[in-house]
């Protein structure tokens, strides 16, 4: 090594420790820093020695010039023996000189290292004075730690000479960091003026967090702020589709509001101009738009303070003083001089580990799939940058059976160990940068050159050698939900990346391949149709007598349908009937191993049947224990609740609603983050959700009504008598139908449809029996005439996704008003129809229409 380039060694104090793998010496606190320059300390001894030797020559010399004086030798003579005695000294002095002179000038760097070190940006720190002096006089160099500085990040400490410069690597310079204690001394808002913010504030403000911190220069915390509500609960809210800031404690120039506050300061030399010392403060500064958002989640009047976790220790941080930020609908809109955008993480200044700058490193460690498959790619596992990483990392691989083993590749990227500070030992990184530390029977080591590793993988599906063909469906029910499977299952091949720089865990799991599907079917075949026994009861024809032994209801028709079903109780509602048929379907298939199935539903659709035949048996239980059957034609003792509408003359028919589930779901990995998750998405729908109709006979009500119903009835018994029919029906009809999709995966989108048809339609027929004989014609036969007017509306409703979030779009289409007419002569032989069609009000499509965000982006 050059004699010119100077090594520092440090002089440990209590509490202090030094890594010379990666030349760090670590505090506990802020305190004093001991160094010595190894170089000198091998010069001194040569000096030491020197200095003996020129003592003793300057006593040879002294000795010689007595002994000649006193053999009475000349002054002359005297003089000139004795400078001839004195060259060896002066040799000696001039060499001593030189080893001295040599260490006059020495520069001492003294900086912070934030992310990176580079010797081209250091000098010598003017707050010190060059040279030796203080090593001559104490055996050590002393270097204030203030606690500014407390937490983690480094400062770079190097001694050496004005031409040579410093070179920023160890041994020649040296790290210092302190730990400290981690604390959240107290949070401020203020503008971009630096000014407290005391009143309440707008929607689309921009503002200043500021966070003082102790003992923490270089470490990261995560952000939440919280909506303050003393009677619904604090809310938390998002930006940028986020829930947290990740920030980085630096130490940041003295601001106006930061004077006279509580704080951790100290004076630096400032980056621009390298005489002068600079007030700084450890905190964070965070810039925060006060997004529009937040108003739908937490209201038009908020109060939001921070929640602050630690990310290095995993805990949040209680006991300081917090400050409330008040927004206000009407609140003055504040602005700032640049954009504010509310970053998630903003990190990376100062770096906290010291192996960061060892040259014995890798950057990455990479999982390559052998073959790359545009389906399942490349995958990075760790990447260097200056962020707080874990010591393990848990990487999911999905596999099939061990009849088909995949290959997989582990390699580091940019692999150094040239400079590895185990060079000739048998823990030397260059041949044992990737060791094995299990490997279990589903794994297979191929080749592992210290760089690469090679290895095959699949899932052990039966272990203890099952076999496949013999396991029985309950064996596969314990993969029916693959990422519930723990992190350390024994199917991990664990492994460790090491280098002087890094030491990374990384266990390899293997998920089934299994897909999942579900599809559940329930339903009823055929509809509830139903009257009401409420009807009048007087002759539909002329024959008195027929009339008197056996009266006929205006709907004789729909009793005769509905008793010849069996579905008529004494009070109008049908009732199931015993025997009616249940549509009912389930299927669980789970497909493995690239395209082998298995059935696993059979025998559970049979229960799940039987429950919900049981269900059918109690709902008819409920109508007989209800005495719907005790309930007379009359209405005076109606089954309370009912109400009104059911005491009305009405028929109609509803359909019971059609029960679809369906799912498809397997594991899948997120290539940006190494995690595993659900892929795969649920299918729900009714269809139909509802779907009937309902018609109130209009002239049967109106034969309830005192003395005009006696009118009525009269009418119609005289219409009968002549062998005519009125009727006037008001009907109430619809479907509906609803599909809804849900994405198990984050980016996967939901959709929602619904669509139908809901109206009115109002209806006014009559028929008579004619005999008419003519000497041109005859007609024999039945005239009706039928004239009815319709309206109905088409709903529609779906979920969308565009730069603003997700959202429900929902509309209805007025399908107009229309009356038609129809009048038919029937006669044995022909028959005559007339048809016209009358529009009213035209179609409307779009008639209502509304956007209602659910999510906002």
């Amino acid at each position: 090594m050059n004699d010119n380039k100077l090594n520092l060694i440090p002089v440990l104090e209590k509490g202090q420790t030094y890594n010379a793998s990666t030349g760090t010496l670590i505090l506990n606190n802020e305190g004093s820093v001991f160094v010595t320059i190894k170089q000198y300390q091998e010069d001194e001894k040569k000096i030491k020695e020197l200095e003996k030797k020129k003592k003793s020559s300057l006593e040879f010399a002294r000795q010689k010039w007595e002994q000649h004086a006193k053999e009475g030798w000349s002054k002359r003579k005297l003089d000139e023996n004795y400078d001839a005695n004195m060259q060896d000294w002066e040799k000696l002095n001039k060499e001593s000189q030189a080893i001295i002179e040599k260490y006059e000038n020495i520069n001492w760097c003294w900086q912070l290292v934030g992310n990176k070190l580079d010797y081209n940006n250091l000098s010598h720190n003017q707050s010190f004075s060059k040279g030796i002096s203080q090593i001559q006089s104490l055996g050590k160099q002393k270097v204030s730690f203030p606690a500014l500085l407390v937490g983690g990040g480094m400062a770079w400490l190097e001694a050496f000479h004005e031409k040579e410069g410093p070179m920023g690597k160890i041994p020649n310079g040296i790290f210092v960091k302190a730990k400290g204690t981690p604390k959240i001394l107290r949070t401020e808002w203020t503008d971009f003026n630096y000014q407290p913010i005391k009143e309440s504030i707008g929607f689309m403000s921009k503002v200043i967090l500021h966070i003082y911190t102790s003992g923490m220069y270089g470490q990261e915390v995560e952000i939440k702020l919280i909506d303050r509500d003393l009677f619904t609960g604090n809310d938390e809210l998002n930006f940028s589709g986020q829930s947290i800031f990740v920030r980085e404690v630096n130490v940041l120039k003295v601001k106006k509001n930061d004077i006279g506050k509580a704080g951790v300061s100290d004076l630096l030399k400032s980056k621009d101009n390298t005489t002068d010392n600079i007030q700084y403060t450890q905190k964070i500064e965070v810039e925060v738009l006060v997004e529009a958002i937040w108003e739908k989640e937490g209201g038009k009047e908020l109060k939001i303070f921070p929640i602050i976790k630690s990310i290095q220790d995993d805990i949040y941080f209680e006991n300081f003083e917090r400050s409330y930020l008040s927004i206000a609908k009407n609140g003055l809109i504040l602005t700032a001089p640049n954009e504010v955008s509310n970053k998630v993480a903003v990190v990376g200044a100062v770096e906290t580990n010291e192996s960061a700058f060892h040259p014995c490193k890798y950057t990455a460690i990479e999982l390559k799939i052998i073959p790359e498959t545009e389906k399942e790619k490349n995958r990075i596992i760790f990447k260097e940058n200056n962020m707080v990483s874990p010591l393990t990392y848990n990487i999911p691989i999905i596999c099939a059976d061990t009849d088909h083993f995949k290959d997989y590749e582990i390699e580091l990227n940019d692999l150094e160990t040239k400079e590895c500070q185990f060079d000739g030992k048998s823990n030397n990184h260059k041949k044992n940068s990737i060791s094995i530390l299990k490997t279990p029977e589903n794994y297979k080591i191929t080749k592992n050159d210290g760089k690469t590793l090679n290895f095959k993988a699949a899932f052990n599906y039966h272990p203890s050698n099952d076999n496949l063909v013999e396991m029985t469906s309950l064996k596969m029910f314990e993969y029916i939900w693959p990422v519930s499977l723990r992190d350390d299952n024994k199917h991990a091949l664990e492994l460790r990346a090491l280098t002087c720089r890094h030491d990374k865990r990384i266990n390899i799991i293997a998920y089934p391949d299994v897909k999942w599907a579900l599809d559940f079917r329930f339903g009823m075949k055929g509809p509830e149709q139903y009257t009401h026994t409420n009807l009048p009861n007087y002759p539909r024809n002329s024959d008195e007598e027929k009339a008197e032994k056996k009266p006929q209801s205006r709907h004789s028709d729909s009793f005769e349908k509905a008793k010849k079903a069996g579905r008529i109780n004494t009070y109008g509602m049908e009732k199931r009937a015993n025997g009616m048929e249940l549509e009912f379907q389930l299927v669980l298939k789970a497909e493995y191993n690239k395209g082998e199935e298995i059935e696993l539903a059979e025998k559970y659709a049979q229960k799940i049947k039987k429950f919900l035949e049981l269900l059918l048996s109690l709902k008819e239980g409920l109508d007989t224990l209800t005495n719907i059957d005790k309930v007379n034609s009359g209405h005076k003792s109606a089954v309370k609740g009912l109400g009104k509408f059911l005491k009305s003359p009405i028929i109609g028919t509803i359909d019971y609603p059609a029960i679809s589930v369906g799912a498809k779901w397997q594991a899948a990995i997120k290539d940006e983050t190494n995690e595993v998750y659900t892929d795969g998405k649920i299918f729900l729908r009714f269809n139909p959700l509802l779907k009937g109709d309902i018609s109130l006979d209009i002239i049967a009500a109106a034969s309830y009504v005192p003395a005009f119903g006696q009118a009525v009835k009269a009418i119609e018994i005289a219409l009968n008598t002549a062998g005519a029919e009125l009727n006037f029906l008001f009907t109430i009809f619809g479907q509906v139908n609803v599909e809804f999709e849900y994405a198990l995966a984050e980016k996967g989108g939901s959709n929602l449809n619904l669509n139908g048809e809901l109206g009115l339609k109002l209806a006014l027929s009559g028929k008579v029996k004619v005999n008419f004989n003519a000497i041109i014609f005859s007609v024999d036969g039945e005239i009706q005439a039928e004239a009815y007017a319709v309206s109905s509306i088409k709903p529609k409703a779906s979920i969308g996704h565009d730069k603003n979030g997700t959202f429900i779009e929902a509309k209805c289409d007025f399908m107009g008003i229309n009356i038609v007419c129809i009048i038919t002569a029937k006669g044995k032989n022909n028959q005559i129809q007339y048809k016209d069609t009358y529009n009213v009000f035209d179609r409307k499509d779009d008639f209502v229409k509304g956007k209602t965000y659910l999510i906002g982006s």
